[in-house]
């Protein structure tokens, strides 16, 4: 019996200190209701990013509803509960828990103070609200949410990486192709300018060869103006 009592008292504790709720930024304003399931999957154990969250589950494509957001949860291995309440049940919410906010915005909250109220916002982060403020913005609307047998505790974050960045930059390639190209073209006329100032010096001044030093001279205001000239496109190709 007391081992019992011991065992639940500890998993208990361990739940607290590894569970924690974070915080998942939106990239954009309709995803703020996936970005509150992504924090409260994460919260249970399933640690995912928006990208994957996305991936996985999808996004409410009629609009960010209740119902919409209760069945994407249910996707995610959720359960969920809408609830209708005033401001002074609100301590009564299974946290964390989803609510409305201000009309067209969801939050999560997370920790009801006597006096203050903890939120993750997906547009804003982790913020403090006060009675008042929580009391202008929040509509009575809550979704509860806790994981069924389905729900699934793993590690679901992307690793960003260079490579895969510039795959998705379109026309990348072809861009650094050109400025690759170009460059060669600069550098090697810059090569030639100075074999052309030799051959003056070496062959045309010493045999006073007229005709040489003012083909040579031509070649090389060419070379100048088409350096010139590509120096000044090399910035435009973007």
């Amino acid at each position: 019996m007391h081992k019992e009592l011991f065992k639940t008292i500890t998993d208990k504790l361990n739940f607290s200190l590894r569970h924690k709720t974070p915080v998942i930024l939106q990239s954009e304003a309709a995803e703020c209701g996936i970005a509150c399931l992504a924090m409260v999957c994460g919260f249970y154990g399933l640690n995912i990013d928006l990208f994957n969250f996305r991936h996985r589950y999808g996004s409410p494509s009629q609009g960010v509803t209740l119902m919409s957001l209760s069945k994407t949860a249910e996707h995610a291995g959720l359960k969920s509960r809408a609830l209708s309440l005033d401001l002074d049940e609100i301590k009564q919410l299974k946290l964390p828990c989803v609510i409305h906010w201000g009309l067209n915005h969801y939050v999560v909250l997370t920790k009801v103070r006597k006096s203050s109220f903890i939120v993750h916002d997906p547009a804003l982060g982790k913020r403090v609200i006060g009675i008042q403020e929580m009391s202008n913005n929040f509509t009575g609307v809550a979704l509860e949410l806790w994981p069924d047998q389905n729900f699934q505790q793993e590690q679901a974050k992307s690793r960003l990486r260079l490579l895969d960045l510039m795959r998705n930059i379109v026309g990348l390639k072809s861009v650094l192709l050109k400025i690759f190209a170009f460059s060669v073209v600069v550098e090697a006329i810059g090569l030639l300018l100075p074999i052309g100032t030799q051959l003056v010096t070496d062959h045309v001044i010493m045999a006073h060869d007229q005709s040489l030093l003012s083909v040579i001279c031509i070649g090389l205001v060419f070379f100048t103006l088409f350096r010139t000239f590509i120096s000044m496109l090399r910035p435009g190709f973007h």
